[in-house]
Protein backbone atom coordinates (compact mmCIF):
# COMPACT_ATOMS: atom_id res chain seq x y z
CA UNK A 1 0.00 0.00 0.00
CA UNK A 2 1.35 3.42 -0.98
CA UNK A 3 2.05 5.89 1.79
CA UNK A 4 0.51 9.36 1.74
CA UNK A 5 3.91 10.85 0.87
CA UNK A 6 4.40 8.37 -1.95
CA UNK A 7 0.90 8.99 -3.36
CA UNK A 8 1.46 12.75 -3.16
CA UNK A 9 4.78 12.41 -5.00
CA UNK A 10 3.25 10.26 -7.75
CA UNK A 11 0.49 12.82 -8.36
CA UNK A 12 2.97 15.69 -8.28
CA UNK A 13 5.15 13.79 -10.74
CA UNK A 14 2.25 13.48 -13.17
CA UNK A 15 1.70 17.26 -12.99
CA UNK A 16 5.37 17.98 -13.64
CA UNK A 17 5.34 15.65 -16.63
CA UNK A 18 2.26 17.35 -18.05
CA UNK A 19 3.91 20.75 -17.77
CA UNK A 20 7.21 19.63 -19.23
CA UNK A 21 9.32 19.90 -16.08
CA UNK A 22 10.16 16.17 -16.06
CA UNK A 23 9.95 13.28 -18.48
CA UNK A 24 7.72 10.32 -17.65
CA UNK A 25 10.60 7.82 -17.45
CA UNK A 26 12.14 9.69 -14.51
CA UNK A 27 9.11 9.40 -12.23
CA UNK A 28 9.35 5.71 -11.07
CA UNK A 29 12.96 5.95 -9.78
CA UNK A 30 12.18 9.29 -8.11
CA UNK A 31 9.15 7.82 -6.34
CA UNK A 32 11.34 4.90 -5.23
CA UNK A 33 13.78 7.44 -3.73
CA UNK A 34 10.88 9.14 -1.95
CA UNK A 35 9.88 5.78 -0.47
CA UNK A 36 13.43 4.97 0.68
CA UNK A 37 14.38 8.38 2.09
CA UNK A 38 11.00 9.53 3.35
CA UNK A 39 11.73 12.88 1.74
CA UNK A 40 9.33 14.93 -0.42
CA UNK A 41 9.69 14.87 -4.21
CA UNK A 42 10.26 18.62 -4.51
CA UNK A 43 13.10 18.50 -1.96
CA UNK A 44 14.72 15.59 -3.81
CA UNK A 45 14.47 17.44 -7.13
CA UNK A 46 15.81 20.73 -5.81
CA UNK A 47 18.60 19.33 -3.62
CA UNK A 48 19.70 16.99 -6.42
CA UNK A 49 19.47 19.84 -8.96
CA UNK A 50 17.19 17.66 -11.09
CA UNK A 51 14.66 20.44 -11.69
CA UNK A 52 14.37 24.19 -11.20
CA UNK A 53 12.32 25.09 -8.09
CA UNK A 54 10.72 28.04 -9.84
CA UNK A 55 9.64 25.82 -12.74
CA UNK A 56 8.06 23.38 -10.25
CA UNK A 57 6.14 26.15 -8.48
CA UNK A 58 5.00 27.65 -11.79
CA UNK A 59 3.75 24.24 -12.95
CA UNK A 60 1.75 23.79 -9.74
CA UNK A 61 0.24 27.25 -10.06
CA UNK A 62 -0.78 26.61 -13.66
CA UNK A 63 -2.20 23.16 -12.83
CA UNK A 64 -4.34 24.55 -9.99
CA UNK A 65 -5.31 27.76 -11.76
CA UNK A 66 -3.60 29.94 -9.16
CA UNK A 67 -1.42 33.01 -9.36
CA UNK A 68 2.37 32.75 -9.09
CA UNK A 69 4.31 35.13 -6.83
CA UNK A 70 7.94 35.80 -7.64
CA UNK A 71 8.37 38.04 -4.61
CA UNK A 72 6.47 38.57 -1.34
CA UNK A 73 6.11 42.06 0.12
CA UNK A 74 6.93 41.26 3.75
CA UNK A 75 6.32 44.83 4.93
CA UNK A 76 2.68 44.56 3.80
CA UNK A 77 1.93 41.52 6.00
CA UNK A 78 0.20 42.62 9.25
CA UNK A 79 1.70 41.16 12.42
CA UNK A 80 -1.75 40.31 13.77
CA UNK A 81 -2.43 38.15 10.70
CA UNK A 82 0.96 36.42 10.72
CA UNK A 83 0.64 35.72 14.45
CA UNK A 84 -2.35 33.43 13.96
CA UNK A 85 -0.28 30.67 12.35
CA UNK A 86 2.53 29.29 14.58
CA UNK A 87 5.94 29.64 12.97
CA UNK A 88 6.74 25.92 13.24
CA UNK A 89 3.48 25.00 11.50
CA UNK A 90 4.02 27.62 8.79
CA UNK A 91 7.55 26.38 8.08
CA UNK A 92 6.59 22.71 8.16
CA UNK A 93 3.76 23.12 5.64
CA UNK A 94 5.23 26.15 3.81
CA UNK A 95 2.04 28.14 3.97
CA UNK A 96 1.70 31.68 5.29
CA UNK A 97 -1.13 34.24 5.57
CA UNK A 98 -0.57 37.54 3.76
CA UNK A 99 -3.74 39.51 4.48
CA UNK A 100 -7.15 39.10 6.12
CA UNK A 101 -10.42 40.72 5.11
CA UNK A 102 -13.98 40.39 6.33
CA UNK A 103 -14.73 37.13 4.53
CA UNK A 104 -11.44 35.95 3.01
CA UNK A 105 -7.81 35.32 3.95
CA UNK A 106 -5.08 35.57 1.31
CA UNK A 107 -2.28 33.04 1.71
CA UNK A 108 0.84 31.97 -0.14
CA UNK A 109 1.89 28.33 -0.31
CA UNK A 110 4.65 26.30 -1.88
CA UNK A 111 2.38 23.25 -2.14
CA UNK A 112 -1.22 23.87 -3.22
CA UNK A 113 -1.74 20.08 -3.15
CA UNK A 114 -1.37 20.04 0.67
CA UNK A 115 -5.11 20.16 1.31
CA UNK A 116 -4.62 19.29 4.98
CA UNK A 117 -2.63 22.45 5.64
CA UNK A 118 -5.07 24.56 3.62
CA UNK A 119 -8.00 23.13 5.59
CA UNK A 120 -6.15 23.81 8.84
CA UNK A 121 -5.64 27.48 8.00
CA UNK A 122 -9.26 27.76 6.83
CA UNK A 123 -10.45 26.32 10.16
CA UNK A 124 -8.08 28.57 12.09
CA UNK A 125 -9.39 31.79 10.52
CA UNK A 126 -12.94 30.56 9.96
CA UNK A 127 -12.96 32.19 6.52
CA UNK A 128 -12.53 31.38 2.85
CA UNK A 129 -8.92 30.97 1.68
CA UNK A 130 -7.51 32.53 -1.49
CA UNK A 131 -4.17 31.01 -2.51
CA UNK A 132 -1.15 32.03 -4.53
CA UNK A 133 1.90 29.87 -5.19
CA UNK A 134 5.57 30.68 -4.61
CA UNK A 135 8.74 28.65 -4.31
CA UNK A 136 9.59 27.05 -0.95
CA UNK A 137 12.60 29.34 -0.67
CA UNK A 138 10.43 32.42 -1.18
CA UNK A 139 7.82 31.30 1.36
CA UNK A 140 10.37 30.34 4.03
CA UNK A 141 12.25 33.61 3.50
CA UNK A 142 9.04 35.58 4.04
CA UNK A 143 8.22 33.64 7.22
CA UNK A 144 11.70 34.22 8.64
CA UNK A 145 11.74 37.91 7.78
CA UNK A 146 8.33 38.55 9.36
CA UNK A 147 9.38 36.88 12.59
CA UNK A 148 12.80 38.52 12.61
CA UNK A 149 11.06 41.88 12.21
CA UNK A 150 9.23 41.24 15.50
CA UNK A 151 12.32 40.46 17.58
CA UNK A 152 12.87 44.07 18.59
CA UNK A 153 9.27 45.08 19.12
CA UNK A 154 7.24 42.29 20.75
CA UNK A 155 6.77 38.75 19.52
CA UNK A 156 4.12 36.66 17.94
CA UNK A 157 1.86 34.22 19.76
CA UNK A 158 2.50 30.56 19.20
CA UNK A 159 6.25 30.85 18.46
CA UNK A 160 7.81 27.53 19.38
CA UNK A 161 11.32 28.97 19.64
CA UNK A 162 13.33 28.15 22.71
CA UNK A 163 13.86 31.75 23.83
CA UNK A 164 11.16 32.71 26.30
CA UNK A 165 11.19 36.34 25.17
CA UNK A 166 9.99 35.21 21.73
CA UNK A 167 6.60 34.28 23.19
CA UNK A 168 3.98 36.96 23.56
CA UNK A 169 1.91 37.28 26.72
CA UNK A 170 -1.61 36.20 25.71
CA UNK A 171 -3.07 38.86 27.99
CA UNK A 172 -1.50 41.43 25.67
CA UNK A 173 -3.24 39.94 22.62
CA UNK A 174 -5.77 42.20 20.97
CA UNK A 175 -7.15 39.49 18.71
CA UNK A 176 -10.89 39.82 18.28
CA UNK A 177 -11.53 36.36 16.77
CA UNK A 178 -14.07 34.78 19.19
CA UNK A 179 -12.51 31.30 19.36
CA UNK A 180 -8.97 32.65 19.77
CA UNK A 181 -10.10 35.02 22.50
CA UNK A 182 -12.09 32.22 24.18
CA UNK A 183 -9.10 29.83 24.26
CA UNK A 184 -6.71 32.57 25.44
CA UNK A 185 -9.17 33.47 28.18
CA UNK A 186 -9.36 29.82 29.20
CA UNK A 187 -5.58 29.63 29.64
CA UNK A 188 -5.50 32.87 31.61
CA UNK A 189 -8.33 31.72 33.87
CA UNK A 190 -6.60 28.37 34.49
CA UNK A 191 -3.40 30.06 35.62
CA UNK A 192 -5.31 32.57 37.73
CA UNK A 193 -7.19 29.76 39.51
CA UNK A 194 -4.01 27.65 40.02
CA UNK A 195 -5.26 24.79 37.82
CA UNK A 196 -2.82 21.99 37.08
CA UNK A 197 -4.93 20.53 34.24
CA UNK A 198 -7.58 21.68 31.78
CA UNK A 199 -10.15 19.19 30.49
CA UNK A 200 -12.20 20.09 27.39
CA UNK A 201 -14.86 17.41 27.03
CA UNK A 202 -17.66 16.93 24.45
CA UNK A 203 -20.98 16.06 26.04
CA UNK A 204 -24.28 15.18 24.37
CA UNK A 205 -25.51 18.78 24.10
CA UNK A 206 -22.60 21.02 25.04
CA UNK A 207 -18.89 21.35 25.71
CA UNK A 208 -17.76 21.09 29.32
CA UNK A 209 -14.51 22.57 30.59
CA UNK A 210 -13.13 21.35 33.92
CA UNK A 211 -10.07 22.52 35.86
CA UNK A 212 -8.13 20.33 38.26
CA UNK A 213 -7.29 22.53 41.24
CA UNK A 214 -5.42 21.06 44.21
CA UNK A 215 -6.13 17.57 42.87
CA UNK A 216 -9.92 18.03 42.49
CA UNK A 217 -11.86 18.57 39.25
CA UNK A 218 -14.37 21.45 38.99
CA UNK A 219 -16.63 22.48 36.12
CA UNK A 220 -15.70 26.05 35.17
CA UNK A 221 -17.26 26.62 31.74
CA UNK A 222 -19.85 25.34 29.33
CA UNK A 223 -20.20 26.18 25.63
CA UNK A 224 -22.55 25.23 22.81
CA UNK A 225 -21.56 21.99 21.10
CA UNK A 226 -21.21 23.80 17.77
CA UNK A 227 -18.03 25.40 19.09
CA UNK A 228 -16.30 22.10 19.93
CA UNK A 229 -14.72 21.66 16.48
CA UNK A 230 -13.24 25.19 16.23
CA UNK A 231 -12.02 25.00 19.85
CA UNK A 232 -10.22 21.73 19.12
CA UNK A 233 -8.81 23.15 15.89
CA UNK A 234 -7.47 26.23 17.67
CA UNK A 235 -5.76 24.21 20.40
CA UNK A 236 -4.30 21.76 17.87
CA UNK A 237 -2.95 24.56 15.73
CA UNK A 238 -1.30 26.14 18.78
CA UNK A 239 0.24 22.75 19.65
CA UNK A 240 1.36 22.13 16.03
CA UNK A 241 -0.84 19.02 15.76
CA UNK A 242 -2.57 17.64 12.67
CA UNK A 243 -6.07 19.10 12.54
CA UNK A 244 -7.20 16.66 9.85
CA UNK A 245 -6.29 13.60 11.94
CA UNK A 246 -9.25 12.94 14.22
CA UNK A 247 -9.06 9.15 14.56
CA UNK A 248 -5.82 8.79 16.52
CA UNK A 249 -4.53 10.27 19.80
CA UNK A 250 -2.01 13.09 19.45
CA UNK A 251 0.40 14.84 21.83
CA UNK A 252 1.95 18.29 21.60
CA UNK A 253 3.00 21.32 23.60
CA UNK A 254 2.21 25.03 23.70
CA UNK A 255 4.72 27.49 25.21
CA UNK A 256 2.96 30.62 26.44
CA UNK A 257 3.40 33.67 28.60
CA UNK A 258 0.45 34.47 30.82
CA UNK A 259 0.52 37.53 33.08
CA UNK A 260 4.31 37.60 32.74
CA UNK A 261 4.73 33.94 33.73
CA UNK A 262 6.34 31.39 31.41
CA UNK A 263 3.96 28.47 31.04
CA UNK A 264 4.44 25.20 29.18
CA UNK A 265 1.19 23.44 28.28
CA UNK A 266 1.31 19.72 27.40
CA UNK A 267 -1.59 18.82 25.11
CA UNK A 268 -3.17 15.38 24.71
CA UNK A 269 -6.10 14.62 22.39
CA UNK A 270 -8.07 11.38 22.09
CA UNK A 271 -11.07 10.54 19.87
CA UNK A 272 -14.39 9.81 21.60
CA UNK A 273 -17.56 7.96 20.68
CA UNK A 274 -19.40 11.30 20.42
CA UNK A 275 -17.55 12.15 17.21
CA UNK A 276 -15.34 14.82 18.75
CA UNK A 277 -11.91 14.71 20.33
CA UNK A 278 -11.38 15.16 24.05
CA UNK A 279 -8.51 17.43 25.09
CA UNK A 280 -6.56 17.37 28.35
CA UNK A 281 -3.84 19.96 28.92
CA UNK A 282 -1.27 19.82 31.72
CA UNK A 283 -0.07 23.26 32.85
CA UNK A 284 3.56 23.42 33.90
CA UNK A 285 4.84 26.63 35.46
CA UNK A 286 8.60 26.85 35.85
CA UNK A 287 8.40 28.91 39.00
CA UNK A 288 6.11 26.45 40.77
CA UNK A 289 8.50 23.51 40.87
CA UNK A 290 11.72 25.14 42.06
CA UNK A 291 10.97 24.62 45.73
CA UNK A 292 13.65 24.31 48.35
CA UNK A 293 13.89 21.33 50.64
CA UNK A 294 12.60 23.54 53.46
CA UNK A 295 9.45 24.40 51.47
CA UNK A 296 8.27 20.80 51.10
CA UNK A 297 6.74 20.59 54.58
CA UNK A 298 9.02 18.04 56.25
CA UNK A 299 8.95 17.59 60.00
CA UNK A 300 12.21 18.50 61.71
CA UNK A 301 13.48 14.93 61.84
CA UNK A 302 12.69 14.15 58.21
CA UNK A 303 14.22 17.41 57.01
CA UNK A 304 17.49 16.80 58.87
CA UNK A 305 17.72 13.25 57.56
CA UNK A 306 16.91 14.23 53.95
CA UNK A 307 19.46 17.04 54.10
CA UNK A 308 22.07 14.57 55.29
CA UNK A 309 21.16 11.98 52.64
CA UNK A 310 21.37 14.34 49.64
CA UNK A 311 24.85 15.42 50.74
CA UNK A 312 26.10 11.83 50.84
CA UNK A 313 28.75 11.04 48.19
CA UNK A 314 27.13 7.79 47.10
CA UNK A 315 24.10 5.53 47.52
CA UNK A 316 20.55 5.42 46.19
CA UNK A 317 17.70 7.63 47.44
CA UNK A 318 14.27 6.44 46.32
CA UNK A 319 11.05 8.49 46.30
CA UNK A 320 7.86 6.45 46.07
CA UNK A 321 4.19 7.18 45.61
CA UNK A 322 1.46 7.08 42.96
CA UNK A 323 1.33 9.29 39.89
CA UNK A 324 0.64 12.90 40.81
CA UNK A 325 1.97 12.65 44.36
CA UNK A 326 4.72 15.25 43.86
CA UNK A 327 7.70 12.91 43.44
CA UNK A 328 9.29 15.02 40.69
CA UNK A 329 8.97 18.18 42.78
CA UNK A 330 10.73 16.44 45.66
CA UNK A 331 13.54 15.20 43.42
CA UNK A 332 14.07 18.69 42.01
CA UNK A 333 14.13 20.14 45.53
CA UNK A 334 16.82 17.60 46.48
CA UNK A 335 18.88 18.45 43.41
CA UNK A 336 18.37 22.16 44.00
CA UNK A 337 19.78 21.70 47.50
CA UNK A 338 23.11 20.42 46.13
CA UNK A 339 23.20 22.23 42.77
CA UNK A 340 26.60 23.94 42.85
CA UNK A 341 29.21 24.66 40.15
CA UNK A 342 31.51 22.01 41.60
CA UNK A 343 28.84 19.26 41.36
CA UNK A 344 28.13 17.51 38.05
CA UNK A 345 24.43 16.57 38.03
CA UNK A 346 22.85 14.58 35.20
CA UNK A 347 19.17 13.67 34.90
CA UNK A 348 17.18 11.30 32.68
CA UNK A 349 13.50 12.20 32.59
CA UNK A 350 10.34 11.25 30.70
CA UNK A 351 9.73 14.00 29.81
CA UNK A 352 11.93 16.88 31.02
CA UNK A 353 9.16 18.89 32.66
CA UNK A 354 11.27 21.82 33.84
CA UNK A 355 14.65 23.00 32.64
CA UNK A 356 16.88 24.03 35.54
CA UNK A 357 20.16 25.88 35.25
CA UNK A 358 23.17 23.85 36.35
CA UNK A 359 21.49 20.51 35.64
CA UNK A 360 22.24 18.57 32.47
CA UNK A 361 18.92 17.00 31.55
CA UNK A 362 18.09 14.30 29.01
CA UNK A 363 14.62 13.47 27.68
CA UNK A 364 14.42 9.68 27.30
CA UNK A 365 12.80 8.41 24.10
CA UNK A 366 12.25 4.63 24.19
CA UNK A 367 11.04 4.67 20.56
CA UNK A 368 14.60 5.38 19.40
CA UNK A 369 16.29 3.24 22.04
CA UNK A 370 17.04 6.04 24.52
CA UNK A 371 15.66 4.40 27.66
CA UNK A 372 16.32 5.15 31.31
CA UNK A 373 18.82 2.28 31.33
CA UNK A 374 20.73 3.41 28.24
CA UNK A 375 20.80 7.03 29.44
CA UNK A 376 22.07 5.97 32.85
CA UNK A 377 24.73 3.79 31.25
CA UNK A 378 25.89 6.75 29.15
CA UNK A 379 25.88 9.04 32.19
CA UNK A 380 28.52 6.90 33.87
CA UNK A 381 30.93 7.93 31.09
CA UNK A 382 30.16 11.63 31.72
CA UNK A 383 32.02 11.92 35.04
CA UNK A 384 28.89 12.55 37.15
CA UNK A 385 28.70 13.25 40.86
CA UNK A 386 24.92 12.96 41.11
CA UNK A 387 22.51 11.15 38.78
CA UNK A 388 18.73 11.43 38.78
CA UNK A 389 16.72 8.75 36.93
CA UNK A 390 13.05 9.53 36.44
CA UNK A 391 11.91 6.03 37.35
CA UNK A 392 13.34 2.56 37.97
CA UNK A 393 10.99 0.45 35.85
CA UNK A 394 12.95 -2.73 35.20
CA UNK A 395 15.82 -4.90 36.31
CA UNK A 396 18.26 -3.40 33.81
CA UNK A 397 17.77 0.14 35.12
CA UNK A 398 17.94 -1.08 38.73
CA UNK A 399 21.19 -2.98 38.04
CA UNK A 400 22.88 0.08 36.51
CA UNK A 401 21.63 2.36 39.30
CA UNK A 402 23.06 0.01 41.93
CA UNK A 403 26.35 -0.24 40.02
CA UNK A 404 26.52 3.56 39.86
CA UNK A 405 25.89 3.93 43.58
CA UNK A 406 28.49 1.31 44.48
CA UNK A 407 31.11 3.06 42.33
CA UNK A 408 30.87 6.39 44.10
CA UNK A 409 27.82 8.17 42.71
CA UNK A 410 24.69 9.49 44.40
CA UNK A 411 21.60 8.24 42.56
CA UNK A 412 18.07 9.62 42.99
CA UNK A 413 15.07 7.92 41.45
CA UNK A 414 11.42 6.96 41.92
CA UNK A 415 9.47 3.73 42.34
CA UNK A 416 5.75 3.05 42.30
CA UNK A 417 5.07 1.50 45.72
CA UNK A 418 2.52 2.30 48.41
CA UNK A 419 4.98 2.98 51.23
CA UNK A 420 8.69 3.24 51.95
CA UNK A 421 9.30 -0.36 53.12
CA UNK A 422 7.59 -1.64 49.97
CA UNK A 423 10.39 -0.17 47.85
CA UNK A 424 13.01 -2.63 49.05
CA UNK A 425 10.76 -5.63 48.43
CA UNK A 426 9.90 -4.19 44.99
CA UNK A 427 13.58 -4.20 44.09
CA UNK A 428 13.89 -7.79 45.24
CA UNK A 429 10.90 -8.65 43.04
CA UNK A 430 12.92 -7.20 40.14
CA UNK A 431 15.45 -9.97 40.86
CA UNK A 432 17.93 -7.67 42.59
CA UNK A 433 19.91 -9.56 45.22
CA UNK A 434 18.96 -8.50 48.78
CA UNK A 435 22.60 -7.85 49.72
CA UNK A 436 22.86 -5.36 46.81
CA UNK A 437 19.72 -3.57 47.98
CA UNK A 438 21.09 -3.38 51.51
CA UNK A 439 24.49 -2.05 50.39
CA UNK A 440 23.24 0.52 47.85
CA UNK A 441 19.93 2.01 49.05
CA UNK A 442 20.45 4.56 51.82
CA UNK A 443 16.94 5.97 52.21
CA UNK A 444 13.39 5.66 50.90
CA UNK A 445 10.83 8.47 51.02
CA UNK A 446 7.14 7.72 50.46
CA UNK A 447 4.80 10.65 49.94
CA UNK A 448 1.26 11.79 49.17
CA UNK A 449 -0.28 15.20 48.55
CA UNK A 450 -3.09 16.56 50.72
CA UNK A 451 -5.01 19.79 50.31
CA UNK A 452 -4.16 22.57 52.73
CA UNK A 453 -6.94 24.43 54.54
CA UNK A 454 -7.45 28.04 53.57
CA UNK A 455 -6.05 29.98 56.56
CA UNK A 456 -8.60 32.76 56.04
CA UNK A 457 -11.77 30.72 56.49
CA UNK A 458 -10.94 27.44 58.25
CA UNK A 459 -13.46 26.51 60.94
CA UNK A 460 -12.30 25.06 64.31
CA UNK A 461 -14.04 22.14 66.00
CA UNK A 462 -13.40 19.56 68.71
CA UNK A 463 -12.63 16.09 67.29
CA UNK A 464 -14.30 12.94 68.50
CA UNK A 465 -12.55 9.88 69.88
CA UNK A 466 -13.06 7.95 66.63
CA UNK A 467 -11.28 10.62 64.59
CA UNK A 468 -8.37 10.56 67.03
CA UNK A 469 -8.22 6.77 66.76
CA UNK A 470 -8.27 6.86 62.94
CA UNK A 471 -5.27 9.18 62.93
CA UNK A 472 -3.39 7.13 65.53
CA UNK A 473 -3.77 9.87 68.12
CA UNK A 474 -5.43 7.71 70.73
CA UNK A 475 -3.81 7.97 74.21
CA UNK A 476 -2.41 4.44 74.28
CA UNK A 477 -0.46 4.80 71.04
CA UNK A 478 0.81 8.28 71.89
CA UNK A 479 2.03 7.06 75.27
CA UNK A 480 3.93 4.27 73.57
CA UNK A 481 5.60 6.70 71.15
CA UNK A 482 6.40 9.13 73.98
CA UNK A 483 8.23 6.38 75.89
CA UNK A 484 10.44 5.69 72.89
CA UNK A 485 11.23 9.39 72.55
CA UNK A 486 12.20 9.56 76.22
CA UNK A 487 14.39 6.48 75.79
CA UNK A 488 16.30 8.30 73.06
CA UNK A 489 15.32 6.00 70.20
CA UNK A 490 14.81 9.11 68.03
CA UNK A 491 18.10 10.86 68.88
CA UNK A 492 16.19 13.90 70.10
CA UNK A 493 19.20 16.20 70.56
CA UNK A 494 20.82 15.33 67.25
CA UNK A 495 17.73 15.50 65.05
CA UNK A 496 15.50 17.89 67.04
CA UNK A 497 12.69 15.40 66.59
CA UNK A 498 9.17 16.81 66.38
CA UNK A 499 7.06 14.31 68.31
CA UNK A 500 3.67 13.78 66.73
CA UNK A 501 1.70 14.44 69.91
CA UNK A 502 3.89 17.01 71.66
CA UNK A 503 1.52 19.91 70.89
CA UNK A 504 -1.61 17.96 71.62
CA UNK A 505 -3.34 19.08 74.80
CA UNK A 506 -6.24 17.38 76.57
CA UNK A 507 -8.74 19.11 74.26
CA UNK A 508 -7.16 19.21 70.77
CA UNK A 509 -8.64 21.48 68.14
CA UNK A 510 -9.09 20.34 64.55
CA UNK A 511 -10.23 22.42 61.58
CA UNK A 512 -12.59 21.91 58.67
CA UNK A 513 -12.95 23.88 55.41
CA UNK A 514 -15.04 27.02 55.23
CA UNK A 515 -15.16 29.12 52.07
CA UNK A 516 -14.10 32.64 51.10
CA UNK A 517 -12.95 34.71 48.14
CA UNK A 518 -9.30 33.87 48.75
CA UNK A 519 -9.88 30.15 48.07
CA UNK A 520 -12.73 30.52 45.58
CA UNK A 521 -15.26 29.22 48.16
CA UNK A 522 -13.48 25.83 48.17
CA UNK A 523 -12.11 25.96 51.70
CA UNK A 524 -8.71 24.71 50.53
CA UNK A 525 -5.71 26.62 49.20
CA UNK A 526 -2.80 24.66 47.75
CA UNK A 527 -1.37 21.25 48.55
CA UNK A 528 1.49 19.95 50.61
CA UNK A 529 3.17 16.61 51.00
CA UNK A 530 2.92 14.14 53.85
CA UNK A 531 5.94 11.90 54.17
CA UNK A 532 7.26 8.58 55.41
CA UNK A 533 11.06 8.45 55.48
CA UNK A 534 12.81 5.15 56.09
CA UNK A 535 16.54 4.93 56.62
CA UNK A 536 18.15 1.73 55.41
CA UNK A 537 20.31 1.25 58.48
CA UNK A 538 21.29 -1.38 61.00
CA UNK A 539 17.68 -1.68 62.18
CA UNK A 540 16.07 -2.75 58.89
CA UNK A 541 19.23 -3.97 57.14
CA UNK A 542 19.22 -7.50 58.60
CA UNK A 543 15.56 -7.94 57.60
CA UNK A 544 16.37 -6.93 54.02
CA UNK A 545 19.21 -9.46 53.92
CA UNK A 546 16.79 -12.15 55.13
CA UNK A 547 14.35 -11.12 52.38
CA UNK A 548 11.67 -10.29 54.94
CA UNK A 549 8.23 -9.11 53.85
CA UNK A 550 7.38 -5.40 53.66
CA UNK A 551 5.21 -5.46 56.80
CA UNK A 552 8.05 -6.84 58.91
CA UNK A 553 10.41 -4.21 57.54
CA UNK A 554 7.85 -1.50 58.27
CA UNK A 555 7.29 -2.67 61.83
CA UNK A 556 11.02 -2.59 62.56
CA UNK A 557 11.43 0.81 60.89
CA UNK A 558 8.67 2.21 63.13
CA UNK A 559 10.40 0.80 66.20
CA UNK A 560 13.59 2.54 65.04
CA UNK A 561 11.84 5.90 64.75
CA UNK A 562 10.05 6.11 61.41
CA UNK A 563 6.74 7.98 61.28
CA UNK A 564 4.22 6.62 58.81
CA UNK A 565 2.36 8.65 56.20
CA UNK A 566 -0.63 8.78 58.52
CA UNK A 567 1.54 9.93 61.41
CA UNK A 568 2.85 12.87 59.39
CA UNK A 569 -0.68 13.61 58.22
CA UNK A 570 -1.87 13.60 61.84
CA UNK A 571 0.89 16.06 62.70
CA UNK A 572 -0.36 18.45 60.02
CA UNK A 573 -3.97 18.01 61.24
CA UNK A 574 -2.85 18.97 64.76
CA UNK A 575 -1.16 22.06 63.34
CA UNK A 576 -4.40 23.09 61.62
CA UNK A 577 -2.94 22.72 58.12
CA UNK A 578 -5.28 20.07 56.73
CA UNK A 579 -8.29 17.92 57.61
CA UNK A 580 -8.85 14.42 58.88
CA UNK A 581 -10.69 13.55 55.65
CA UNK A 582 -7.76 14.61 53.47
CA UNK A 583 -5.27 12.53 55.45
CA UNK A 584 -7.46 9.43 55.55
CA UNK A 585 -8.19 9.67 51.82
CA UNK A 586 -4.48 9.93 51.02
CA UNK A 587 -3.44 7.10 53.38
CA UNK A 588 -6.15 4.49 52.83
CA UNK A 589 -3.49 1.80 52.34
CA UNK A 590 -1.44 2.90 55.34
CA UNK A 591 -2.58 0.64 58.16
CA UNK A 592 -1.54 1.30 61.73
CA UNK A 593 1.10 -1.25 62.63
CA UNK A 594 1.42 -2.66 66.12
CA UNK A 595 4.81 -1.66 67.41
Amino acid sequence: MATALQAHSEYLGEILVRHGVLTADRIPPLVQTVREKGQGLVDILVIGKLADERAIAQALANECGLGFMQKIDVDAIPDTVAAKVPITYAKQHRIFPLAEHADVVYCVTADPLDVTAIDDVRALFGKRIELAVATSETVLDAINRVWERKETGGNLEGDQANEEDQIVDILDSDDEAPIIAWVNGLFAQAVRERASDIHIEPEERDVVVRFRVDGELYIVRRASKQFMAPIVSRVKIMASLNIAEKRLPQDGRIPLKIAGKSVDIRVSTVPTSRGFERIVMRILQKTSVLLSLEDLGFANREFRIMDELVHRPDGIILVTGPTGSGKTTTLYACLNRINQPNVNILTAEDPVEYEIGGLHQVHVQPSIGLTFASALRAFLRQDPDVVMVGEIRDKETADIAIHASLTGHLVLSTLHTNDAPGAVTRLVEMEIEPFLVRSSVIGVLAQRLVRMLCPHCRVPYEPGDYELFQLGLDPARLEQKAKRVLKGRYNVNELNYEFIGQNMGPDPVFYKPGGCEACGQKGYLGRRGIYELMLVDDAVGPLILRNADAMSVKREAIRAGMDTLRDDGARKVLRGLTTVEEVLAATQEDVLVDE
